[in-house]
C-alpha cells in the first residue's frame, strides 16, 4: 500500500492571528529593525552638528518612509505572484534560512579584530565624516540606509507576509503597517526627542554616547546580528517541521 500523501491543508496558510496576535507580531519584526546601534549613532552624530533637529529628523523621515514603502511594495509584489511568505511554506523556510547564514557570516565578522571600531572604525569613521548635506538629501540617505540593511529585509519579508496570509482588510493592514514603521523608528527618534525635552542640553551625554559607540558599535551590530540569525534559524527549522505535516510545536 503505498504511503498516504499529507493533506494540501498543511500546506496552506497559517490559521488567522488574533487583532492583537498581529500587532504584537508587527512589534516585535518593527523592533528588530529599530535596534540598530550605527544608525542610532548616525543620528547622535547628526544632532551633534548643525541645524541639529532638523538634519537629525530628516535622516529618521528617510528611514521611517522606506520602511512603509517597503512593507507596501512587498505586498504589492506578493499579492500579484501569488509569494507564499506564510510560516511553514517553502518561500519562507528559503527566507528564514538564508536570512540567518547571511546574518550569522555577519555578525561573526563585526566581532572579529578586523572590524573593531578603534581599529580600523571603518563604519563610524565613514559616518563622522558625512559632509554637511542638504535635507532632502539625508532623506536619501536615511531611505538608502533602511533598504541596504541587510537584517531589514528579512524583517520586511516577514510583514509583509503577515498582512498577506492573514489579510485583516485594508484599515487594519495600515493599522498595522503605521504601527511596524513607528516601532521601527522608535529608538532613532530617541536622541531627537530627548534632545527636544531638555532644549538641546544633552549635547554632552550625546557626546560621551558617541565616543562609546565609537569603540562598541560594531560589537553591538555583531550581537545583534547574531541573536536575529538564531531567531530565523529557529523559524526556519519550525517552518521545516511544519512542511513534514507535524503539528506545530
Amino acid at each position: 500500500m503505498a504511503p498516504p500523501v499529507p493533506s494540501l491543508d498543511l500546506f496552506g496558510p497559517a490559521p488567522h492571528l488574533s487583532a492583537a496576535a498581529l500587532f504584537g507580531q508587527s512589534s516585535l519584526f518593527g523592533f528588530g529593525i529599530a535596534f540598530s546601534p550605527l544608525h542610532i549613532a548616525v543620528v547622535v552624530l547628526l544632532l551633534l552638528g548643525e541645524s541639529p533637529l532638523r538634519r537629525a529628523l530628516a535622516f529618521v523621515s528617510g528611514w521611517a518612509s522606506a520602511n512603509g514603502l517597503a512593507i507596501v511594495a512587498l505586498m504589492v509584489v506578493g499579492d500579484n505572484l501569488s509569494l507564499a511568505l506564510n510560516h511553514g511554506e517553502r518561500g519562507q523556510v528559503i527566507i528564514d534560512l538564508v536570512g540567518a547564514a547571511v546574518l550569522m557570516a555577519l555578525g561573526l565578522y563585526q566581532l572579529t579584530p578586523a572590524a573593531a571600531i578603534g581599529e580600523q572604525g571603518m563604519a563610524m569613521r565613514l559616518m563622522s565624516r558625512l559632509p554637511d548635506f542638504s535635507t532632502p538629501m539625508l532623506v536619501l540617505i536615511g531611505a538608502a540606509s533602511a533598504l541596504l540593511t541587510p537584517e531589514n529585509l528579512v524583517f520586511y519579508l516577514k510583514e509583509a507576509g503577515l498582512l498577506l496570509i492573514n489579510q485583516p482588510g485594508v484599515s487594519t493592514d495600515l493599522e498595522l503597517t503605521g504601527v511596524f514603521v513607528a516601532v521601527a523608528s522608535s529608538l532613532l527618534l530617541l536622541p531627537p526627542l530627548a534632545w527636544i525635552a531638555t532644549g538641546g542640553g544633552i549635547r554632552v551625554p550625546l557626546s560621551r554616547l558617541e565616543g562609546w559607540m565609537e569603540h562598541h558599535g560594531e560589537w553591538l551590530v555583531g550581537v545583534l546580528a547574531l541573536l536575529i540569525s538564531a531567531y530565523l534559524i529557529w523559524e526556519g527549522l519550525h517552518g521545516l517541521w511544519l512542511m513534514q505535516g507535524a503539528a506545530p510545536l
